[in-house]
């Protein structure tokens, strides 16, 4: 008898604790929790509570917290970046320039302005190596953009590529037919009446 009555109160208790919502109450301090939400290895992720005690439906919150979102730069902000480096440029702060171009690529990679601006410095500099990757992708950003190619076109001469140098031009002549265009002291081309650096 005394067997039957322990079975049957062990039963009540068990019945018990599956029905009791257990989510609402507090943790005791120092108490680990699992919590049943995936962790990295898809196995559910333990925490200990240290300061305070927290309703388990806070828990995740309180002791795990989210990651801030990620920051994309708006658009516009590879535009400014670009003014300032187009007025380091102009001031003769060349290494202020080079690194605010970086920035401008940063915030927008496919911007071909930046692109164009910066391989036109970079190509001043003599520096042709650097200055391609960024002077072709901007061809490719803009292939309607007859002064991109007028800038491949004095990249790739420069660079000693004649065949890539009047395919440029050719491009440069069909997307600006009968426009005039002229090559500066410094072995730049442009359309006339345009301008190049700031």
């Amino acid at each position: 008898m005394a067997t039957l009555f322990v079975l049957g109160f062990a039963a009540y208790v068990l019945l018990s604790t599956r029905e009791k919502d257990l989510s609402s109450e507090p943790v005791p301090l120092g108490k680990a929790v699992t919590r049943q939400l995936p962790g990295p290895d898809g196995e559910p992720e333990t925490w200990t509570l240290t300061k305070e005690e927290v309703p388990r439906e806070k828990l995740p919150d309180m002791v795990l917290p989210q990651p801030a979102p990620r920051q994309v730069p708006p658009k516009d902000s590879a535009r400014a970046l670009l003014g300032q480096a187009l007025e380091s440029w102009k001031h003769g702060e060349i290494e202020d320039a080079l690194g605010e171009f970086d920035a401008a690529l940063e915030a927008d990679p496919d911007d071909p302005e930046v692109r164009t601006q910066y391989g036109r410095l970079l190509t001043l500099m003599t520096d042709l190596e650097r200055a391609t990757p960024q002077l072709e992708r901007a061809a490719q950003l803009e292939p309607e953009d007859a002064q991109v190619w007028l800038d491949l076109l004095t990249l790739y001469e420069k660079s000693v590529l004649l065949e890539r140098a009047g395919y440029a031009r050719e491009k440069a002549e069909a997307l600006a037919p009968g426009a005039r265009i002229i090559q500066d002291e410094n072995g730049f081309y442009f359309l006339e009446g345009g301008g190049l650096f700031p």
